[in-house]
């Protein structure tokens, strides 16, 4: 009886490591209306917005961004689709530090990161800062991500920053994707009965610290104190592909160097 049971945990070990599921991202083949060659439309990691089978020739392009519906009808001639299978991060492949980067040379990184003489602050009903100890020494040490991201609209990349949680002995990129529905039904646009790789940023320095400078050295440690975002965050589609070796951000590959001596200098100071 115990060898069966252990014949059946080895075999459903792949389906454990893949438990996140598949990634569909929609590219735009050639350019066109908004969109440039190679450009993501969108992928299955995005809450509000949707790619549908419409008919033989078209997708259907649809969303609720701000609560009111819209859509569009592609060609599917125009779109490149391709899967990924998106798979978990273990903290010991990051381990202190890992570098990520994109064939066209942007830069990630996944690392240790520490408070420090920092703190973070949290706003009262008043919309009033306050020091968080809670959440300040929930951050005495953490991981955290930085990085340049690609983007079509700004040439040069943005940076992203912000702590990581850690859940099962894996970095945490993946949430159910039901919470963005108002209501569990398969007939809303938003409804994805399945975990979605979705980071929101939930920290970010205050508004007189440079917007492109790191919150963080290459020791990473904080040089600012961080605040909770009041404003529309930003987010990314994110997942680990783990035959790739590689994190996908917004439709871009970031591959992990292997060396560190191969590896470039990361964003922070």
């Amino acid at each position: 009886m115990k060898r069966v049971l252990f014949i059946l945990l080895v075999m459903s070990l792949p389906l454990m490591l893949c438990a996140q599921g598949k990634l569909t991202a929609y590219y735009a083949d050639v350019a066109f209306g908004d969109y440039q060659q190679g450009q993501l439309i969108v992928d299955t990691n995005d809450p509000l917005n949707r790619m549908v089978d419409h008919n033989k020739s078209e997708y259907k392009y649809e969303g609720d961004d701000s609560g009111g519906y819209y859509s569009q009808l592609i060609p599917k001639s125009q779109v490149s689709v391709k899967e990924y299978q998106m798979t978990p991060l273990p903290v010991e492949l990051v381990r202190d530090d890992a570098i990520f980067v994109s064939n066209d040379g942007f830069i990630v990184a996944i690392f240790v990161a520490h408070a420090g003489e920092h703190g973070f602050y949290s706003y009262d009903d008043d919309f009033v800062p306050y020091y968080d100890a809670e959440e300040t020494m929930a951050h005495q040490e953490y991981f955290a991500i930085s990085g340049v991201l690609k983007s079509p609209y700004v040439p040069e990349g943005f940076l992203f920053e912000e702590p990581l949680e850690v859940e099962d002995g894996n970095i945490k990129l993946y949430v159910h994707g039901t919470r963005f529905s108002s209501m569990e039904d398969p007939t809303d646009l938003r409804y994805r009965p399945y975990k979605i790789g979705f980071l929101e940023e939930q920290w970010t320095k205050p508004e007189d610290y440079d917007y492109d400078k790191s919150a963080y050295d290459l020791d990473g440690t904080l040089l600012v104190d961080l605040m909770r975002v009041v404003d529309i965050p930003t987010y990314v589609s994110i997942a680990y592909i783990g035959a790739e070796d590689a994190l996908y951000i917004d439709g871009t590959l970031y591959y992990r160097q292997i060396n560190d001596e191969d590896a470039p200098d990361a964003v922070r100071q």
